[in-house]
């Protein structure tokens, strides 16, 4: 558990240099006087579209959980149904610390949800962990659309930034084609049960072969059409309330309002998630504010110091927000989610690591 928890810290540590680094770039007698004179009641919508964010991305996790056959019930459940259900409770209390723990590096600690829905459960991890990947593919697929779509109003406005339309497109169309293939390799059955069965006689890979094939089997499962059509529509539904979140940030700090300017909101945040998911940084932080303040000063021409206020805003609803409420939920229900027995179903899980290398 030590490890897990020391790479949270890591991620944790690294998003707060970052955020340090737009309160120095911006200046901080810049973002105080901004801050000074923002509405305050601003922040009650963003953060009221923030949790209609968390509900939707929720419902997502839940539907997930549905389709590998864990069911999620109100109130107890009995022996006899407890293997294949999951108290609504428990299941939010674990998608909320999934929160914190998916700012660990290379979000390795995310790895933890699995195996606590495991205990709780009794559903195999490697049943349960494509869950996980899943989740972030949602996001992905959900942002790229945003993206693409809302490119269509804003696109000449793109090369008013550092950031070329040449270089947008190119980092669009390679991260759908990349996300393409991913889902194609998995969804050709023949082709992954081929080279399932040419592997599974491999020194180190014999002894996870049963697992192995049952990772693959949810994760074909999972990806199908009829649930990633349904998921992604709530990611897209979720990442748009950010949207809106950010829209309203920037008219508090005095832009005016206009359809191109929400265009531009809708692509900023998008681009600048993918671009925080390709950077693989803690949390994605770095590549999103960097992304970010570069746009908000070469495509709307905000000035140096309402970019920056702006950035920090967004990195507040969008990333600590999230972060601080899954530290308090862990906090709260540390033995709900970390029980004894959790140390050995971990044990067990890097023991078999270890031997398939």
């Amino acid at each position: 558990m030590q490890k897990y928890r020391n790479q949270v810290l890591a991620g944790l540590l690294f998003i707060t240099v970052v955020l340090i680094a737009v309160v120095a770039i911006t200046g901080v007698d810049a973002l105080g006087s901004r801050l000074g004179d923002f509405p305050l009641w601003v922040f009650a919508p963003v953060l009221g579209l923030k949790v209609l964010n968390w509900l939707l991305r929720y419902w997502e996790w839940r539907y997930f959980l549905g389709v590998i056959g864990v069911r999620t019930v109100r109130g107890e459940t009995t022996p006899a149904e407890q293997a294949a259900t999951i108290r609504e409770r428990d299941s939010v209390i674990l998608w909320l610390a999934g929160l914190t723990l998916s700012i660990s590096p290379g979000k390795l600690a995310e790895v933890l949800k699995a195996l606590v829905l495991k205990n709780l459960t009794g559903v195999e991890f490697s049943r349960s962990a494509p869950v996980i990947f899943m989740e972030r593919l949602v996001d992905g697929v959900a942002v790229i659309i945003l993206a693409a779509v809302s490119m269509l109003f804003i696109a000449g406005s793109l090369d008013a930034g550092d950031l070329s339309a040449g270089y947008v497109r190119a980092v669009l169309i390679g991260t759908t084609v990349a996300l393409a293939i991913g889902v194609a390799v998995v969804e050709y059955r023949p082709l992954a049960l081929w080279v399932l069965d040419r592997v599974q006689g491999w020194p180190g890979v014999r002894r996870v072969a049963g697992p192995l094939r049952t990772l693959y089997d949810s994760s074909y499962e999972l990806l199908k059409l009829r649930h990633l059509i349904p998921t992604t529509l709530l990611g897209i539904g979720a990442y748009f309330t950010d949207c809106v979140g950010f829209y309203l940030i920037l008219r508090g700090l005095g832009v005016d309002g206009s359809p191109l300017l929400f265009g531009q909101t809708v692509f900023i945040l998008g681009f600048s998630v993918i671009v925080a998911a390709l950077s693989a940084m803690p949390g994605g932080a770095g590549g999103r504010e960097l992304t970010i303040g570069a746009m908000l000063t070469g495509m709307v021409g905000l000035s140096k110091g309402d970019a920056g206020t702006a950035t920090f805003l967004i990195s507040i609803f969008q990333v600590w927000a999230g972060v601080l409420l899954g530290l308090v939920v862990i906090a709260l229900f540390r033995r709900t989610l970390f029980p004894p027995a959790l140390e050995a179903e971990l044990a067990a899980y890097e023991s078999a690591g270890q031997r398939a290398r």
